[in-house]
């Protein structure tokens, strides 16, 4: 059996949601035999290995399990990729339904390329209000995801960083710093630049930062960033765990540049008011902010001339 790709998955307490992201990845296009499908428990209590047992036989799918010592979602992962025997790593959230032909395209793009990419999967429905997603969860099909994703774009119930898209392309890799958007609900690299760059900090055992973290080392080591809106899921609505995640944001933006101390990181201690995922925003506005101030002392200097 040659397995090209690994899903890797963690989970907590989630079963429901699982179920619903196993179901999608058995309607992909890309053969049964050429992928594989990791789920890490985290110290979860419902039963959601006898779920993956049920999958057995539709899924090239294994199971782990660690204990519950707190929020462990890195950690989870590192099992997973270390486990894994695909070339390629997508790391998927509980509750993301990949589009059918999402495995397909995602090793496309890194079996066509000559330099180590990290691909950003596209998520509808990813951090939309949910009085908007109250209304299409009747609509979301784990059997036919390509079906609900023709919905949620007529709804325009697209993903958070849009708005992102919008202001600065799609070519991502030219932006300041696109390992802000590195956020592991979907994504994928190379085992081998994984492994390289040191899986993630498990010292990050809190909500949030330690994607991001990781996404500054792939950075770091000349992966090319790249997102295509083709390769793209559907975020299930899910009661969050924690309702305002600025603070947990804020604290790990800090303890990013504390380790890195680059440039673009030291514009996560800036604050523009606007959402967390802004760093490109602040870095752009701070430069522009920089720019005015400086042509404004060159006006002033050649009129005294």
């Amino acid at each position: 059996m040659d397995i090209a790709i690994s899903v890797v998955i963690p989970t907590y307490n989630r079963k429901a949601l699982l179920d619903k992201t196993l179901q999608a990845l058995t309607r992909q296009t890309l053969a049964k035999e050429h992928f594989e499908v990791i789920v890490v428990d985290d110290g979860g209590s419902d039963d959601s290995e006898a779920l993956c047992q049920r999958y057995q036989n539709r899924l090239n799918i294994r199971y782990y399990w660690q204990r519950d010592q707190g929020f462990r979602a890195g950690k989870a992962r590192n099992i997973g990729i270390t486990a894994a025997d695909g070339d390629y790593i997508v790391l998927i959230d509980t509750g993301v339904l990949l589009h059918q032909q999402a495995l397909e395209r995602h090793l496309n793009t890194h079996c066509h390329s000559s330099y180590p990419v990290v691909c950003i999967g596209y998520v509808y429905g990813f951090e939309m209000p949910d009085a908007l997603l109250d209304n299409l969860c009747n609509a979301i099909n784990a059997d036919d995801v390509a079906a609900s994703v023709s919905y949620f774009q007529k709804n325009r119930a697209g993903d958070i960083r849009q708005s992102q898209y919008d202001e600065f392309g799609y070519n991502i890799s030219a932006w300041p710093a696109p390992f802000d958007i590195f956020w592991t609900c979907h994504v994928s690299a190379e085992k081998t630049a994984l492994l390289e760059a040191g899986l993630f900090d498990e010292t990050f055992n809190g909500w949030g930062g330690e994607d991001v973290d990781l996404g500054v080392r792939l950075f770091l080591q000349n992966n090319r960033f790249v997102v295509n809106t083709s390769i793209c899921s559907i975020h299930f609505p899910h009661q969050k765990l924690i309702a305002d995640h600025k603070q947990e944001s804020e604290n790990a933006g800090k303890k990013i540049h504390q380790k890195y101390q680059l440039w673009q990181t030291a514009f996560y201690g800036c604050d523009l008011g606007e959402s967390k995922f802004s760093l490109n925003k602040v870095i752009r506005c701070c430069a522009d902010q920089n720019r005015s101030e400086n042509d404004a002392f060159i006006r002033k200097y050649l009129y005294r001339s």
